[in-house]
């Protein structure tokens, strides 16, 4: 997400029986539920909740293929209405192993544009409207990344306190941001492939090497920064979900920041010829052992090299074949 920034409540615990029917939700008994081997899906009709499914299935596959991971089954609610303590309960009872609350299309419409007239007084009706509707074509391709995130958390780091200071996980955070950006659509990659080398064309160095980017923090890490960018932009659902315009620079520096860490992926991937080398290097790292120890261990047989010197070269010489290629 380049100019949309959104935060859902998420709870970890550990896994459903998906293979029957889906448990109500008490406070919210209006609800649709899809029970598939991916867990339940809640939404407000048979469709939303069947589509929502699919996204589901989605991220399992790429989860599997990028991360070498089964995704286990959790339970995701797409309700504004969904009180953060009723969250808890229903994630305790049934022993779900994550819990994603995310809004329908309707209510993110609204939050988005709540958020724009706030934040952007100076918007026409007409702009407003446009960046509501890609917001809008873009859901299923959110809700895939935020079950990345969520999946990502209950796999590697399932006993994770989300109110320990961390931005997602214990995982430095262009590795959580990568793993859940490569739960996105194909066409959505290929686009932030494109402008990634797009910007290698027009700015190469505002790129980073390895040594510099691998311990850089996301440009919201803290949650003082995400509770002043709520706090500017307004509109937080009762699920905890929160809609917040990201302009000027800190849109670029997100953008940026979500680039290099796809790309980032796409290097360890390509030199090393493991699709799903990401999971190696989290569990490895979920395990206490530090990247620099892991690249010790494993870079000369991953093609990557045994110090973050060695990576930093590798990396260059990638970047420079990334810049020649022809355009897709």
């Amino acid at each position: 997400m380049d100019t949309l920034f959104l935060l859902a409540a998420l709870l970890v615990s550990p896994a459903p029986d998906a293979s029957g029917a889906c448990p109500p939700v008490s406070s919210l008994p209006f609800l649709v539920c899809e029970a598939t081997p991916h867990g339940w899906f809640y939404a407000d009709s048979a469709q939303a909740a069947r589509e929502a499914a699919d996204e589901g299935a989605a991220t399992a596959a790429a989860f599997q293929r990028y991360l070498g991971r089964a995704a286990p089954a959790g339970a995701t609610v797409l309700s504004a209405r969904f009180p953060m303590e009723r969250q808890e309960v229903f994630a305790s009872q049934h022993a779900l192993p994550y819990l994603r609350a995310w809004i329908p299309a309707e209510a993110k419409a609204a939050m988005i544009e709540e958020s724009l007239r706030r934040s952007m007084p100076h918007l026409s009706d007409e702009q407003v409207g446009a960046i509501v509707q890609r917001a809008h074509q873009s859901s299923g391709d959110i809700l895939r990344h935020e079950l990345g995130h969520s999946v990502y958390r209950a796999v590697f780091w399932p006993r994770h306190n989300p109110d320990d200071g961390h931005y997602a996980t214990p995982a430095p955070d262009w590795l959580d941001e990568a793993s859940a950006i490569l739960m996105e659509p194909e066409t959505m990659l290929a686009d932030r492939r494109a402008q990634f080398r797009q910007w290698l064309h027009e700015t190469p160095e505002q790129v980073s090497p390895p040594s510099v980017f691998l311990s850089r923090p996301h440009p919201f890490a803290t949650a003082e920064q995400r509770a002043r960018l709520a706090v500017r932009s307004g509109g937080q659902a009762a699920n905890g979900t929160v809609a917040a315009v990201v302009s000027g620079d800190g849109a670029k520096a997100q953008a940026a920041f979500y680039l290099q860490s796809l790309a980032m992926a796409d290097f360890l991937i390509e030199c090393s010829g493991r699709q799903d080398l990401l999971g190696e290097i989290s569990q490895a790292l979920a395990d206490g052992m530090g990247f620099d120890a892991w690249l010790t261990a494993n870079g000369l047989r991953h093609q990557l090299g045994a110090n973050v010197k060695e990576l930093d070269r590798n990396w260059s010489a990638w970047v420079n074949a990334q810049r020649e290629a022809p355009a897709q």
